[in-house]
């Protein structure tokens, strides 16, 4: 049984507010709200929540958890990938030098201040390295000769060489990109927020020798929306740590103490550029509890889920027509799981895939699609978010749309 399948169905706490739950056919984005954590992992939350904890113990736990589960030398819970990436980059950028740290996004007294990234393309999350001061110098990562072009962007002020995970077929092999940076001794940061599934990215990515991971908790993991996980390099990972934590400590008494005692750090940073990205101790469990039972989760069956939910739907809109509906194995980028590409339709009954957007829109519960980020005349439908009962009506829907737009054009 899927997450999905028994999570509770309870939208009487958004009709409370005036909102009305929508049929989530885009999947994990976080503008459709992610996931629908398992009741285990809601549980663990609301427990979590009637007692207090130091966090730094916290984290403590979640690292070796993280460690266990990833295959990394170290882990920490945060406010989403995005929020991994920006600490990333700063532990890249400042390292163990807490007079550094203090004064991010400002990098001008950073001896490397800049970190190779590829150019934006349909998924630019570049924003995220830079919020923490970084300069990016983009590099086309499909061109032929990336490597190359990568090796000759190094110089004396790279702080470190950044990787998005954008499908199966890398581009360029990760191992290749891994090898080239550390024979420059240059970390690389990997964005693997959209790569699971494959449910064995979560230990692949470190096993490439990535020195930093970032991924959602949000997604496919099944924890709380704005959660996420860095994991890598254990140096690296305290140095990304304390710039998130509250840091209105003493050395002395600081519950990190024994950092200052082994050598590591010079003394207690102020609060960092990850400040403002706290994580709650909710939070932190429930992405814990997710973690956990990630490996326990009979993912053949969600995918039998999806396949069926898929399977439901184009076959209930088949001879229909006014659109151009096309069942698929696989996501274009490779990653294991069913969807429909929906096109516009051809000749007098045709109806362009904006005005089927616009209609699903405007039902009483909005029925919302993933649209193409290059053609406004194809959209994507996925399952993995899709409740019990969203299928059929998914078929009905558009069955009536597609109805309504052939008697307006029917003279």
């Amino acid at each position: 049984m899927s997450s999905l399948e028994s999570a509770p169905m309870s939208p009487e706490v958004y009709q409370r507010f005036g909102i009305q739950p929508i049929i989530n056919a885009v999947g994990y984005a976080t503008r459709v709200s992610g996931s629908c954590p398992h009741p285990d992992v809601i549980a663990a939350m609301a427990a979590a929540s009637a007692q207090f904890v130091e966090i730094d113990d916290l984290l403590a736990a979640a690292s070796k958890l993280i460690q266990r589960c990833t295959t990394a030398e170290a882990g920490i819970v945060t406010a989403g990938a995005g929020a991994a990436l920006t600490l990333a980059a700063a532990a890249c950028l400042v390292g163990n030098r807490p007079e550094l740290m203090d004064e991010l996004p400002d990098v001008s007294n950073c001896p490397r201040n800049e970190i190779i990234f590829p150019e934006p393309g349909p998924f630019d999350y570049d924003h995220a390295l830079r919020l923490s001061g970084a300069r990016l110098s983009l590099i086309d990562y499909r061109a032929p000769a990336a490597l190359a072009q990568i090796e000759r962007a190094i110089n004396p002020r790279t702080a470190a060489i950044g990787y998005v995970w954008y499908g199966v077929e890398e581009c360029p092999n990760l191992r290749s990109l891994v090898e080239l940076a550390h024979r420059n001794d240059l970390p690389v940061i990997v964005d693997g927020a959209f790569s699971m599934p494959p449910v064995e990215n979560l230990t692949a990515l470190s096993r490439s020798g990535a020195d930093l991971i970032a991924y959602s908790g949000g997604k496919h993991l099944g924890g709380p929306q704005a959660s996420g996980i860095l994991c890598g390099r254990a140096d690296l990972i305290r140095s990304a740590w304390v710039q998130m934590v509250d840091m209105d400590v003493r050395a002395g008494t600081w519950s990190l103490q024994h950092w200052i005692d082994n050598g590591w750090i010079s003394r207690p940073p102020r609060h960092g550029i990850g400040r403002s990205m706290k994580v709650s101790k909710e939070a932190m469990i429930g992405l814990m509890t997710a973690l956990e039972r990630y490996s326990e989760r009979d993912h053949a069956a969600e995918r039998a889920s999806w396949n069926q939910s898929i399977s439901t739907i184009y076959e209930g809109v088949q001879g229909l027509g006014g659109l151009q509906i096309t069942k698929l194995a696989q996501a274009a980028n490779g990653q294991p799981y069913p969807l429909l590409c929906i096109e516009s339709g051809r000749g007098p009954d045709g109806i362009s895939v904006l005005e089927l957007i616009l209609a699903l829109r405007l039902r009483p519960r909005k029925i919302l699609l993933a649209e193409d980020e290059q053609s406004a005349d194809r959209a994507y439908l996925y399952a993995q978010c899709l409740l019990p009962g969203d299928a059929d009506e998914i078929v009905a829907a558009v069955r009536a749309i597609v109805s309504s737009h052939r008697k307006r054009s029917t003279p």
